[in-house]
C-alpha cells in the first residue's frame, strides 16, 4: 500500500533538490486580433499610431500565443514561526528575433521572481513583483502580458523590491492592509533598439537611491460575493541625466466593490514623471487621469464587463511633449467553459490625441482563449 501511494504522489508532483514538492503552474493564452487602425502592439494595443509613409489602408490582422506564460513555485519551508515561498515566471513577450518569420518566436522575460516569509498576519518579500504603488489593473482576460488601459489611465511595472506588509484586525472580517518598501529606481528612460548582455546605468540607477513606495488599503467583507476596499499609495523615486536631477512622485486612491453578481472597480492618479508606469502616456510631464470599471456576471460561466480610461498632461506642459491625451474604452465577454479553461471576445476603442497631428484611433477586436493549467 505505501509503494502504491508513493507511485501516485510522483505523477502529482515534481520534486526539487531539497525533497521540497515544486509546482508548476501557467496559462497557454491565444490571441487573435484585428486592428482597423494603426496600433503599437498588435495583440495588447495602447497607444494608437500614425500609419507609416506609403502605407494607404492601416491596420493588421494576427494571431499569437506571445501572451502565454509558465511558471514554478514552491512553499513549506519553516523559518521558525514563518514560512517561506517563492516563484518564478516567465512569459514570451520579450521581442521578436531579427529573422524572416521572427513572429512566431517569441523571447522569453521574466515577470515575476519572489521570495516570500510570511506569519499569520505579516509577510516580508524580495524580488521582482507588482509594484505597491496604484496596484489596481482592470479585469481583462485579453490582457495578460501587460494590463488592460496601460497608458490610459492604469499606471503599472513590475519591479525588483524589498516589501514589508502587514494587516491588523482578522482576515475574515474588515481590516486594515499596510504595505512599504523599497524599489529599483527604474526611470523608463531606456530608449536603445538593441538587447544589451549588460544593461548600462541609465537616469533611475544613476540616482544612487532606491525608490520608495507605500500603500494603505481597508478590506471588508466575507469573501469572492461580498467585498469593498479602498486604497491609497504613494511613489516617490529620483532619476539623473547629466547634471539635471528630477523627481518621480505619485500619488493614487483606488477601490474594487462586489456585491453578489455585480462588481465595480477604479483607480485615479496625479503625479509627475510617471513614465516608467505608463503615466502621461509614457511620457517626462505632470499627468493625471484614472480608470473605471463595471463587471457583471449573469451565471457562474458568463461575465460581461466594461470600462474606460484616461491620461493627460498637464495642461501648462502640453507645448513640451508629442501626445497630449490617451483614452481607451473597452468591453468584453468572457464564458468559462471550465475553471480551467476561458475564452472570450474583447473589444477596445484607442484615441491618442497629439499635439501636431490630432487625433489617431484604433478599434480592436481581440478573440482570446486561455487554458490555465
Amino acid at each position: 500500500m505505501v509503494e502504491a501511494q508513493v507511485a501516485e504522489l510522483a505523477q502529482v508532483k515534481v520534486e526539487s533538490v531539497s525533497k521540497l514538492p515544486v509546482r508548476v503552474f501557467g496559462s497557454i493564452v491565444s490571441n487573435t486580433v484585428l486592428n482597423d487602425g494603426e496600433a503599437n502592439w498588435l495583440e495588447n494595443p495602447n497607444i494608437a499610431l500614425r500609419a507609416p509613409l506609403g502605407i494607404e489602408q492601416p491596420g493588421s490582422f494576427t494571431s499569437t500565443m506571445r501572451q502565454s506564460r509558465i511558471g514554478l513555485s514552491v512553499d513549506g519551508v519553516k523559518v521558525g514561526s514563518w514560512t517561506a515561498s517563492g516563484l518564478v515566471a516567465v512569459d514570451f513577450l520579450g521581442g521578436t528575433p531579427g529573422f524572416a518569420t521572427g513572429q512566431v518566436m517569441g523571447l522569453p522575460r521574466l515577470l515575476y521572481g519572489v521570495v516570500r516569509i510570511a506569519s499569520a498576519s505579516t509577510t516580508l518579500s524580495v524580488g521582482q513583483d507588482d509594484a505597491i504603488f496604484a496596484p489596481r489593473n482592470p479585469t481583462s482576460v485579453a490582457a495578460a502580458s501587460f494590463p488592460a488601459l496601460f497608458r490610459s489611465g492604469n499606471l503599472y511595472m513590475r519591479v525588483p523590491q524589498v516589501k514589508a506588509s502587514r494587516r491588523f484586525g482578522a482576515a475574515e472580517g474588515g481590516h486594515l492592509n499596510l504595505a512599504v518598501g523599497i524599489a529599483a529606481p527604474i526611470a523608463g528612460d531606456r530608449e536603445t533598439p538593441f538587447y544589451e548582455f549588460a544593461p548600462l546605468a541609465d537616469g533611475g540607477e544613476r540616482s544612487r537611491r532606491p525608490a520608495f513606495e507605500g500603500r494603505a488599503a481597508f478590506v471588508a467583507g466575507n469573501g469572492e460575493s461580498r467585498r469593498f476596499e479602498l486604497g491609497a499609495s504613494g511613489h516617490l523615486s529620483r532619476e539623473r541625466s547629466g547634471v539635471d536631477t528630477i523627481d518621480s512622485t505619485g500619488a493614487a486612491i483606488d477601490t474594487d466593490l462586489q456585491f453578489g453578481r455585480l462588481g465595480f472597480g477604479a483607480e485615479v492618479f496625479m503625479g509627475e514623471n510617471l513614465d516608467a508606469f505608463g503615466g502621461a502616456v509614457s511620457q517626462e510631464a505632470k499627468t493625471r487621469g484614472g480608470f473605471v470599471e463595471g463587471r457583471l456576471d449573469l451565471n457562474d460561466r458568463l461575465q460581461v464587463v466594461g470600462g474606460y480610461g484616461l491620461d493627460q498632461i498637464d495642461t501648462a506642459e502640453r507645448l513640451r511633449y508629442a501626445i497630449e491625451k490617451n483614452v481607451t474604452a473597452f468591453g468584453a465577454i468572457s464564458y468559462k467553459f471550465s475553471p480551467e479553461l476561458v475564452g472570450g471576445l474583447e473589444y477596445r476603442h484607442l484615441t491618442t490625441t497629439r499635439r501636431t497631428s490630432g487625433d489617431r484611433q484604433v478599434h480592436h477586436f481581440n478573440w482570446v482563449l486561455a487554458y490555465s493549467f
